[in-house]
């Protein structure tokens, strides 16, 4: 018991001693500090809120696929006619259009998806 009030005794004086030779911080230094920590708030803020729909980017990939098979087709049936509209040759790049927009659909989504659970 003796111990422990000459150990607080020693305690509090240790702490008169040091207290002297404490540094402060300037006024212009602190208000660098908060102007900083503020700063740092609203740009974290405006991070979160960038938030991307999974809807915007399905009708944005499928609006890029339609768009481009219009353009073939419009493109075949102006050079060739519509009797090449019917042809099987042209089934093939139909069909590699929509694997490829299918596949980036695939990535776009599973990134998407990723991303939401990191922030979580």
């Amino acid at each position: 018991m003796e111990k422990d009030i000459k150990n607080n005794i020693e305690d509090s004086q240790f702490r008169d001693l040091l207290s002297g030779t404490r540094l402060e911080a300037s006024d212009n230094l602190k208000f660098r500090i908060m102007q900083q920590i503020e700063t740092e708030k609203a740009l974290s803020k405006q991070q979160a809120s960038k938030t991307r729909s999974g809807f915007g980017n399905i009708l944005s990939i499928l609006g890029v696929m339609y768009s481009l098979i219009a353009i073939l087709g419009v493109g075949v049936y102006f050079t060739y006619g519509s009797k090449a509209l019917m042809s099987p040759s042209l089934y093939m790049p139909f069909i590699l259009i929509t694997s490829a927009c299918s596949v980036f659909l695939f990535i776009s989504i599973f990134d998407d998806r990723r991303h939401y659970k990191q922030k979580k």
